[in-house]
């Protein structure tokens, strides 16, 4: 990429701009080899350093509502500038002691945040706004995903966990449009185009560079990034209305900016001189940053790592004599781990003939009667009773982990404030494929991960009951799992690992749920799954266990996860398979009216077990 007189009148306050006067080109090299040996620099020297970089023009009334909430761990806080006539750098200087002012003489958002990026020193660079609308306590989700090995991690208001009420319809509208633009003209699968909230390793600032000196600047960065080749990921965020002040958006102009922005980019990016980063970013191993404020020790190297002494156990529950096969590779799989468990416990679920031919022909495992109420609960209480090792992990006796599963898993443990970490469930179709009219929205139906899950190590509210672990004495120490909720037999009832995790979380506020999308499991999923009778029956359970779950810990917990993913999710699966079957593919068609039949049944039984519940307790 080559930089332009344009890119140096972006307002970077540097010595290199008295030189780029005379050589703009040259200047601009110089400044990027100097910072690229500061980068090289500090990633020998350690853990990774984060800087916070917020954009301000007359925001004095909202900055108390702002800064006393970024975490106390990060290293650097910018407050950059552009000519406020408040007292805006005053206020934040009050506040914030440490702030650094960084200057910014020429208007625009995108040169205040241009200039604050350059003057930043950490490694990690976060950006956001500073109107309140951003939540910097959302910092930490942003951080982790870059320590599980994204190079850019944009926030999105419309993916499964993020939402809005800052935007008007017409800005919806275009947002949509515009995001959709994107996805066709460079790839990706961007949920979210317009929005500041953003985290980056400092490495990748020089792809990031270039002329947008106002609000199309999310535009150009989240562009780049894609023409780049960078690991890019959203993480779900929460934009709320402006506290104070009117904001100096214009949705139709600023939206022209915003696509005239979209297609020069790639121009731009065909000039690049930049090579395309092709190398996948290791993970950290440690956990990087605690949600409580302390900074655990990342290392940079290999070398660095301690040794591992966790032991594991591996359950899997088992009840039907007819799955023998699909038990037998599982318990395969798990002693197959390249992380081999320290044992590996069958529980059988309240059969004698079952249990005797497990005991019988099951090799190297641990053969056990479930001892508490018959169903999967029970079960899965059994083996926290009898697991002899620090972390606990269950697999469903008809799927199979890959080789690498349970390293995976414990891996994310290495961050002290992890009690629970869970990995993908990939659907294996008897079938072949999935029926073309099953929306991959719906693969919980059948007990797999579904179309809006992360898809980077990130904190969630529950796990996949398929794949998931947690640290021993902390199912002990809450009780286990709830033995009215989960399956019993072909009930296909389910949720008791939603409310064991909302659980968790609310008796140690400290605790941190993660999903791992690389620990992966194949879940078979037989022809009698791939009806439309199962999926009718599954989806009216879904919503009776719901109903139970919100029952027990409340609609606000019981429900955080579902309402994003009914108001996002679900409208955009729906608005896909219609714009499919506009171009003549009817199996868009059918795909969107199972959507719309699913949430309906969903919806249906969960109001009807509410009231019924209501009615039981008058």
């Amino acid at each position: 990429m080559t930089a332009t007189d344009g890119e140096v009148a972006q307002g970077v306050i540097d010595l290199s701009l008295v030189a780029a006067l005379a050589d703009p080109r040259a200047a601009t090299a110089r400044h990027r080899r100097r910072r690229t040996d500061q980068i090289d620099d500090q990633q020998n020297a350690g853990p990774p350093t984060v800087s916070v970089v917020i954009p301000t023009l007359n925001e004095a009334r909202n900055l108390p509502h702002v800064l006393p909430l970024v975490p106390e761990w990060v290293d650097e806080v910018i407050v950059v500038d552009g000519r406020s006539t408040d007292d805006t750098v005053a206020v934040a200087r009050e506040l914030l002691p440490r702030v650094r002012i960084v200057m910014e003489p020429l208007p625009g958002k995108g040169r205040a945040l241009m200039t604050g990026m350059h003057a930043a020193t950490g490694e990690i660079l976060v950006t956001f706004d500073a109107d309140g609308s951003m939540d910097p306590r959302e910092i930490p989700r942003y951080v982790y995903s870059l320590l599980a090995g994204a190079d850019f991690v944009k926030g999105s208001r419309f993916m499964h966990g993020g939402s809005t009420d800052d935007m008007t319809l017409l800005r919806r509208v275009g947002n949509r449009a515009l995001t959709e633009v994107v996805r066709r003209m460079y790839g990706g699968r961007f949920s979210d185009l317009c929005y500041g909230y953003n985290a980056f390793w400092r490495d990748v600032l020089p792809y990031l560079e270039g002329r947008a000196p106002g609000f199309e600047i999310e535009t150009h960065m989240n562009v780049r990034a894609l023409c780049a080749g960078l690991h890019v990921v959203e993480a779900p965020s929460f934009e709320a209305e402006r506290i104070y002040g009117t904001s100096n958006l214009r949705a139709v102009p600023d939206g022209f900016r915003v696509l005239r922005t979209i297609f020069s980019e790639r121009r731009s990016m065909a000039r690049s001189a930049l090579p395309e980063r092709n190398t996948p970013r290791p993970p950290a191993a440690l956990g990087g940053i605690d949600v409580g404020g302390r900074r655990l020790v990342v290392p940079t190297t290999q070398r660095d790592l301690p040794v591992p002494t966790r032991t594991t156990s591996v359950a899997i529950c088992t009840h039907d004599p007819e799955r023998w096969p699909d038990l037998v590779a599982a318990v395969e799989s798990v002693r197959s781990q390249a992380a081999a468990p320290q044992e590996v416990l069958v529980v059988v679920d309240h059969d004698v003939r079952l249990l005797a031919r497990a005991t019988a022909e099951l090799t190297g495992v641990r053969v056990i009667a479930n001892e508490d109420a018959k169903g999967l609960s029970g079960a899965r209480n059994t083996a926290v009773r009898h697991a002899d090792a620090d972390i606990l992990a269950f697999i469903d006796d008809d799927a199979t982990a890959e080789p690498d599963w349970l390293e995976r898993l414990l891996a994310a443990y290495d961050d002290p404030s992890v009690v629970a970490v869970g990995g993908a469930v990939l659907a294996h179709w008897d079938l072949g494929d999935r029926p073309a009219w099953f929306p991959e929205e719906f693969d919980w139906v059948v007990g797999c991960s579904y179309r809006g899950l992360p898809e980077v190590r990130t904190p969630v509210r529950n796990l996949i009951g398929c794949n998931m672990s947690f640290r021993t004495d902390v199912l002990r120490s809450v009780g286990g799992f709830d033995e009215g909720l989960g399956r019993q037999g072909a009930n296909g009832a389910g949720c008791e690992e939603t409310e064991l995790c909302i659980r968790v979380s609310r008796e140690r506020a400290d605790a941190r749920i993660i999903y791992e999308p690389a620990a992966r499991v194949w879940h078979r999923v037989p022809s009698e799954r791939s009806t439309w009778a199962y999926f009718s029956k599954r989806t009216r359970a879904e919503g009776r266990s719901k109903a139970h779950v919100a029952e027990l810990v409340g609609t606000d917990d019981g429900l955080s996860s579902e309402r994003s993913y009914v108001v996002r999710t679900l409208p955009a699966a729906v608005a896909r398979g219609l714009g499919q079957a506009a171009r003549l593919d009817g199996t868009g068609a059918r795909r969107a009216g199972s959507v719309v039949a699913g949430l309906s049944m969903v919806g249906w039984e969960y109001a009807r077990a509410r009231a019924n519940g209501r009615a039981g307790s008058r």
